[in-house]
């Protein structure tokens, strides 16, 4: 068998933070299949698996807990805050005891891949870091690999490098880190791998070819406008798909058309959207349909709808039975935008994610810079839905909400309060996502952060890197942020972002449920407002409790209807 060249691993926190954490690892897939075909011998390690999130932790540890936590719940929901807490407390040490099971597991995890990596003599670690607790089972991954295989060139890739690029080579965990795609980068490291053979030799070499230890590549490149990107349809084995939802994201294209607004940390990337060739695309569905996975995400920030009708039309001529979500912008609404979304949901969208940031368009215009109005955003909404009403499916909306945000020219937080409830009762979407303000290095918000009016503390991006966070929690819950926006501390702000969680589910809409979720429960009958409520809750139990039972019951039976769905083969009319 052919020495492996390259390992690569995906970094995971002790719980799951959002119910598609154990999505289909699609991005070190595509990796490995690249790389594969130009010759080097690669293979991937992900623990993120629904059936792997207990490992370690005794089983009395995760039902009592899931008990307690149950309790909690019951508590807050009836607003008895002193119950609340005092069942928070009691819970407080089987959290600890469950954590540190799960941690010391974690830790022997680490020590079995270095000893893989020792034995094998493998020349190189490629590790795809989120942020958090991930972020920082990374960098102890880096430091007993740096510590015990001193010849393995450690390199950092994924979310958490796209969104803080130099800032995660501070510490100096890693010898590289990659910004943008990764295929044709790693493939010039091993073969300059390959003319040197020693760690200190090819790092020499490295400095040669390359500027600087962040590389960035495709939209993150300078001077990368005109260049197109390479697609790679990835090859999931067997292995792969065990403890995962059959759910794929897929990439249809890079990038946003608009790129523009002032918190988004995409901005970073010197392009505007480029699409992928819609064969490619449909040609990567029917692969996926083969293995029985029927469900998909698209992956771009924002999937143009004239991009979209295009990818529906080809899917309906070749007759495949699939759901997907995508993430749209609002748009004007025009007789051939409501076409488009009419021919989308025929061919099996139902779901879409929208960025509306806030209600209030001189908030939208001066703060966010989103360039949309609130008229843009409920026009599409209702566009979504009666198209949807006449091809007799649904198609679910799940409207993003930045709250609280940056206020200006005499404008109080109350009134961009009031309008986000008035876009909210207008547009009536299926699910509303709330975020507290983020910011971000490259935004404007950071560079600019005195005129937003943050005050933001040295050590933030630090802090930030590995700061643990689930939309899914009760922002009570979450930790300090690290900065102050116009007065407000970081409790004053999470209070107020709970505050507004709590308007919108008074109005009978629950908050927090990803796209993905919401076109996967729609297909295993979760039609109604009441069923995500209950799936809400269910799903935020297991994730406090970092117990799994029901969340593994719904992929389940999301995997039964992906493959059902497969084999059917055909679209039903």
């Amino acid at each position: 068998m052919k020495e492996i060249e390259l390992l690569l691993v995906n970094s995971y926190a002790p719980r799951q933070r959002i119910a598609s954490d154990a999505a289909l690892e699609n991005g070190l897939a595509i990796l490995r299949t690249y790389l594969e075909s130009q010759g080097y011998q690669t293979e991937v390690v992900d623990d993120q698996r629904v059936t792997a999130m207990t490992s370690g932790v005794p089983q009395f540890c995760l039902k009592l807990l899931s008990y307690m936590v149950s309790l909690q719940m019951k508590a807050y929901n009836r607003q008895a805050k002193f119950l609340w807490l005092l069942i928070m407390l009691l819970t407080w040490p089987l959290q600890a005891l469950s954590l540190y099971y799960r941690r010391q597991f974690m830790s022997k995890r680490i020590d079995e891949i270095v000893r893989r990596i020792k034995e094998n003599k493998i020349k190189f670690l490629g590790i795809k870091v989120w942020y958090g607790d991930a972020f920082t089972w990374s960098k102890l991954l880096a430091a007993k690999v740096r510590e015990n295989c001193p010849d393995t060139v450690i390199i950092a890739g994924g979310p958490q490098v796209k969104v803080y690029g130099e800032h995660i080579l501070a510490d100096g965990d890693f010898d590289i880190a990659i910004m943008g795609p990764g295929e044709e980068v790693l493939e010039e490291l091993l073969m300059l791998r390959q003319k040197n053979k020693g760690k200190r030799e090819f790092i020499n070499a490295f400095h040669n070819k390359y500027p600087s230890k962040l590389v960035k590549s495709g939209g993150y490149s300078t001077g990368c406008t005109d260049k197109m990107e390479k697609f790679i349809t990835p090859r999931y084995r067997p292995e792969d798909l065990a403890g995962k939802i059959l759910f794929h994201t897929l990439v249809d294209g890079y990038g946003c058309s608009w790129n523009q607004c002032s918190f988004c940390s995409h901005t970073r990337q010197n392009r505007v959207y480029q699409s992928r060739s819609v064969k490619e695309i449909v040609d990567e569905i029917e692969v996926m349909v083969e293995q029985g996975i029927s469900f998909f995400r698209f992956s771009s920030s924002e999937t143009p709808v004239n991009h979209g009708r295009k990818i529906a039309e080809e899917i309906l001529k070749r007759g495949l039975n699939i759901h997907f979500s995508m993430f749209v912008r609002a748009v004007r609404v025009t007789p051939a935008a409501y076409e488009a979304f009419r021919l989308m949901i025929k061919a099996g969208l139902r779901a879409v994610f929208m960025g509306g940031e806030t209600g209030h368009d001189q908030i939208n215009e001066k703060i966010m810079n989103k360039g949309v109005k609130s008229k843009d955003i409920i026009d599409t909404i209702n566009c979504i839905k009666l198209a949807a009403t006449e091809t007799n499916h649904n198609c679910r909306v799940g409207l993003s909400l930045i709250y609280p945000c940056p206020v200006t020219d005499g404008i109080t937080l109350d009134e961009v309060f009031q309008e986000n409830i008035r876009l909210i009762q207008a547009a009536n979407p299926d699910t509303v996502i709330v975020n507290p303000p983020g910011v971000f290095p490259e935004t404007k918000w950071m560079e600019k952060a005195d005129e937003y009016g943050f005050s933001i503390e040295p050590n933030v991006i630090p802090s930030f890197m590995r700061y643990e966070y689930s939309i899914y929690k009760p922002v009570e819950l979450w930790d300090k942020l690290g900065y102050k926006l116009q007065g407000l501390g970081g409790a004053e702000l999470l209070k107020e972002t709970g505050r507004f969680r709590a308007a919108v589910v008074k109005l009978g809409i629950p908050t927090d449920i990803s796209d993905e979720y919401l076109m996967m429960t729609e297909a295993i009958g979760y039609t109604t407002r009441l069923d995500l409520l209950q799936f809400k809750s269910k799903s935020l139990q297991d994730i406090m409790s970092g117990n799994t039972t029901y969340m593994e019951q719904i992929i389940e039976k999301i995997n039964q209807k992906s493959r059902q769905m497969a084999l059917q083969g055909r679209i039903k009319e």
